[in-house]
């Protein structure tokens, strides 16, 4: 999907192709539609979704860092977008394009003024939050959640030193080794954190009834000075690292999905031949004359076969008006029969 959007004719053939398949065969079950996937390629998109979660709102336990998009490499320019959005230093300087290529991986970590020269834009700035080098990786499939526990950046100070260069698969991967991982003293000797499980479960929830998707992962962080939960990033069908019998899941997911897909169609093609039924019962008079009209209306009784009642059932017409429409006295003939 990036490729395509980025000219590459042979990926927008891929995706046309795709596309033209769903739609010439409706019954085919698509698990997460390509606009709410597309969402999640912009990663200030992303972020704007966020803010959308009602738990993510400003006294709530739950919140995403401050982040704002930056399209210029005009230092003085991003010195007062980065102000505006409150975005702190240190902060995690993020491609724009959070998947489909290697460079969305390759992130920076500036710490003054001074490290803005470094910027490459499009880019979006997301103020770092010290976490004690612990990130919960929260895999959605369906309506399961598996929560693995992984390594990440140990916590840092705003104090002017050069920029951090770093490929975020080298320091969040279930083995990864790397000095940016490794704890300060100081901070060794702090009693480890032991998450709500249940609050990174609630957040996957809500996070997912606003993305719509079924197939997907969000990055979470522990801010270790207020404890707050901090969602930093969504990834589409991620690797599902860590989560055991991850193909035998998957493969019971998309068999449930069928088999709900196989239901809803018999209830439909039941619902169809209903229809068709009743299309074959007597229907009520559609066209008259007015005159001819308005004397069924005002002075014979309703003809109600084939309607599920008796004319001996009949109310009056004051005891009617509660009724539905099509069970009341036709009013204004002509028209009436002008509209049918």
């Amino acid at each position: 999907m990036v490729a395509a959007k980025d000219g590459d004719l042979t990926a927008e053939c891929q995706i046309n192709n795709i596309k033209d398949y769903i739609e010439k065969n409706p019954g085919c079950i698509i698990v997460d539609k390509f606009e709410h996937i597309n969402h999640l390629l912009d990663r200030n998109y992303q972020y704007q979704l966020l803010l959308q979660c009602h738990l993510l709102d400003s006294d709530s336990p739950v919140f995403t860092p401050s982040f704002v998009n930056l399209t210029t490499a005009d230092t003085q320019s991003n010195i007062h977008k980065l102000r505006e959005a409150n975005v702190t230093y240190p902060f995690v300087c993020k491609p724009i394009v959070a998947h489909g290529k290697k460079e969305s991986h390759q992130m920076s970590i500036i710490f003054d003024d001074y490290g803005l020269t470094d910027i490459q834009p499009p880019c979006v700035a997301q103020s770092f939050i010290n976490h004690n080098a612990v990130l919960y990786k929260v895999f959605i499939i369906g309506d399961q959640q598996f929560i693995v526990e992984r390594p990440s950046i140990k916590n840092l100070l705003p104090r002017g030193q050069a920029t951090i260069h770093f490929d975020s698969n080298d320091v969040s991967k279930p083995n990864s080794s790397s000095f940016l991982t490794e704890l300060d003293q100081e901070d060794v000797s702090k009693i480890p954190f032991t998450p709500d499980y249940e609050r990174l479960r609630e957040t996957g929830l809500i996070i997912q009834r606003q993305l719509k998707m079924d197939l997907f992962g969000i990055d979470v962080i522990v801010d270790c000075d207020s404890g707050r939960y901090a969602v930093i990033d969504i990834n589409a069908f991620p690797g599902y690292e860590g989560v055991d019998n991850f193909v035998e899941v998957l493969c019971n997911y998309l068999i449930n999905r069928m088999s709900c897909n196989e239901t809803v169609s018999s209830d439909a093609e039941q619902y169809s031949d209903a229809e068709k039924q009743d299309q074959n019962k007597p229907k009520r008079l559609k066209v008259c004359s007015e005159h001819c009209m308005m004397y069924k209306c005002q002075k014979e009784p309703r003809n109600t076969e084939g309607f599920g009642y008796s004319s001996d059932s009949m109310t009056s017409d004051a005891e009617s008006q509660d009724e539905t429409p099509w069970k009341q006295p036709i009013k204004r003939c002509s028209k009436h029969c002008q509209k049918q």
